[in-house]
């Protein structure tokens, strides 16, 4: 299906690909995993033309579409969200445009009707094949899902934000239904509804695709196999999700290290008896151990190279009162849009806590009452004794100075008492080390300004912290130590976030920000996922209704009278459309006895073909209710 061969790319002499090779099996769902910086979106630009590679090719079977979704993805502005979507199946909606003519030209009898209706056949023909008769209906399913309104349709594209065009992007993406897919970071600004929705949507294609991303969670739900971009190079792993490759990367890593550290032990034997023998009578035993020596060094295995990641630890600081901070029926407003209402919230000492709930619905709203960095409109909110907060916002990295150095940025938020060395240590903690240091904010990629904002949260001790998407634009490398050093943060953590893996490692409690309040579930992230589950889900002896169809579980002769009058009400109504549509398509496979309007009846015959499928829908929801109410 796809195939890339001995890729070579450099960069301002930097070698970022370098006899890159993979193969990804048509209908396969693959990862392409490595730190940022690695070369992964590079490669993705390479396999869709946006690129050259240096040496190399890539290999796409002809009339094969490919599909790109890059990080920084744009849409075009004047027109709504609607047609915007609706654009990525353009020739979908030009075959309906020739339908409808040929529909007008049937009807004012211009040319040869027979030839005409043949040809509108054809059209339709394809149409119904490639789905065009549910092309609204699909619009509807991915808008709905990525988290689109029905009054979000009729929106300029331009009245959207930065992360919602990357939605209306990825829909259009989706609706284009390429062969393969590539998606560069999908889940970024998504919230965990459309998260899960993507996750359903993808594991349902039969596409092929390729995604780049550092949502562990998202891709242990849907991948089949990890490609992993390292030192220029592409390493295949056996068939798995993300953690069947952690595994294995692990094993292939101890395995490496323990033939280095045999071979090496073995050199040093040979290098120890040529030192010992090479004068004398054993000199050319000696002699023939340098051939050894030298095959040895030839065939020598490198251990594996650890990647450098971010080491850190908050500094000591002392514990605060019982209670950290209270909200009392708080409500805050920008204007007439009120945000939150009557929140009523206590956090005490030690509580590790995650915010959740869909994107604007109050979130960070809710962090920053709870950081003291914004006020309620009306109620109270108030720290308890000896509490000193730290606050990370969602966009703390784009608060940088542009015109600052890396250096100059964290040393000027220093405490008096850090001196250049304390500073240039910190850095390097943070990966920034020589030169990097002096390296200009402006020119910092995404990943390298989170690391430098989140340098700057350990300049003061502080024991409650609170953290709005502190994972985006992270590595999973640098994400997994963001973990591990807040897991042994020993004061009060508040983090508002999309990372399902963060939420599992981190919270005891999961606050669900919705409709203007807020929801508390005491426990971890699964806790607050059964909670979920089990109010959703009907009472054992009451299975959910279907749309206007009477509960299966109505057992009185009554209902079951009706149920059974539904079906065959629904039958007759099937059967009558059924046979209303063969009278028609005989019509149209035999002009020359029709004597009425050939393109009236042309648009009947669309009409009753979904008709047909809505009533056959119809028929077999009520079959189905009849059987169970038995």
């Amino acid at each position: 299906m796809l195939r890339i061969e001995h890729l070579r790319k450099d960069y301002g002499g930097q070698r970022v690909l370098d006899d890159a090779t993979l193969a990804i099996k048509p209908g396969e769902r693959a990862a392409l995993v490595a730190p940022n910086g690695a070369g992964k979106s590079t490669l993705l630009k390479i396999i869709t033309g946006l690129e050259e590679a240096d040496a190399g090719r890539v290999l796409v079977p002809s009339g094969l579409i490919v599909g790109y979704l890059a990080q920084d993805a744009g849409v075009a502005a004047g027109r709504t969200l609607h047609d915007e979507v609706l654009s990525a199946v353009s020739d979908l909606l030009a075959l309906e445009d020739s339908m409808r003519t040929l529909e007008e030209r049937i009807s004012a009898s211009q040319g040869d009707v027979d030839t005409l209706v043949h040809e509108h056949s054809n059209l339709q023909e394809e149409f119904e094949r490639r789905g065009g008769y549910a092309i609204e209906a699909e619009v509807g399913r991915v808008l709905n899902g990525l988290g689109f309104s029905e009054e979000d349709r009729k929106r300029q594209t331009q009245e959207f934000s930065g992360g919602w065009q990357m939605r209306i992007a990825l829909a259009r993406l989706l609706l284009g239904r390429p062969d393969v897919l590539l998606l560069d970071e999908p889940t970024n600004h998504l919230d965990l509804a459309a998260t899960e929705w993507l996750e359903d949507y993808v594991k349902a294609s039969r596409q092929t695709l390729l995604i780049v991303s550092h949502d562990r969670y998202f891709l242990d739900a849907v991948v089949q196999r990890v490609f992993e971009l390292r030192q220029g190079g592409i390493e295949t792993f056996p068939p798995g999700n993300y953690s069947a490759y952690r595994a294995e990367r692990a094993r292939r890593d101890e395995a490496q290290q323990d033939i280095a550290q045999r071979q090496q032990e073995e050199i040093e034997r040979v290098e120890a008896y040529i030192r010992r023998y090479k004068e004398g009578n054993r000199a050319t035993m000696a002699k023939s151990r340098e051939k050894m020596l030298a095959r040895l060094e030839a065939q020598r295995v490198t251990a594996p190279r650890a990647d450098r990641v971010v080491k850190f630890t908050f500094p000591a600081c002392p514990p605060s009162g019982r209670e950290v901070v209270t909200l009392g029926r708080v409500r805050r407003a920008y204007g007439e849009r009120i945000v939150l209402d009557e929140v009523n919230l206590v956090l005490e000492r030690g509580e590790r806590v995650a915010l959740i709930g869909p994107n604007g619905a109050g979130k960070s709203t809710l962090l920053r009452l709870l950081a003291g960095k914004d006020r309620p409109t009306r109620g109270s909110a108030a720290f308890g004794i000896g509490v000193r907060p730290a606050y990370f916002a969602q966009d703390q990295a784009e608060h940088l100075d542009p015109a600052n150095t890396v250096f100059d940025e964290v040393y000027q938020a220093a405490p008096a008492s850090w001196d250049i060395q304390a500073v240039r240590d910190l850095l390097g903690r943070f990966l920034f080390s020589g030169d990097d240091q002096f390296k200009s904010v402006a020119t910092l990629s995404g990943g390298e300004r989170s690391r430098v904002a989140l340098a700057k949260l350990l300049l003061r001790p502080n024991n409650l912290l609170l953290l709005d998407e502190p994972t985006n634009h992270l590595d999973i490398a640098t994400r997994e130590r963001l973990e591990d050093t807040l897991s042994a943060y020993t004061g009060t953590l508040i983090v508002a976030t999309h990372d399902r893996y963060l939420v599992n490692q981190l919270a005891t409690k999961v606050i669900e920000v919705a409709d203007g309040g807020i929801r508390v579930y005491p426990g971890t992230y699964a806790d607050y996922q059964r909670a979920k589950a089990s109010a959703a889900a009907p009472p054992e002896a009451s299975p959910p209704p279907r749309a206007r169809i009477p509960s299966p579980a109505e057992t009185d002769p009554a209902a079951r009278r009706r149920l059974a009058a539904d079906l065959r009400e629904a039958e007759r109504a099937v059967t009558q459309a059924e046979e209303r549509l063969r009278t028609v398509e005989a019509a149209l496979s035999d002009p020359a006895s029709y004597d009425g309007d050939l393109g009236a009846l042309a648009v009947e015959h669309s009409r009753l073909l979904a008709e047909v499928q809505h009533l056959t829908a119809r028929w077999a929801e009520l079959a189905e209710a009849v059987e169970g109410a038995a």
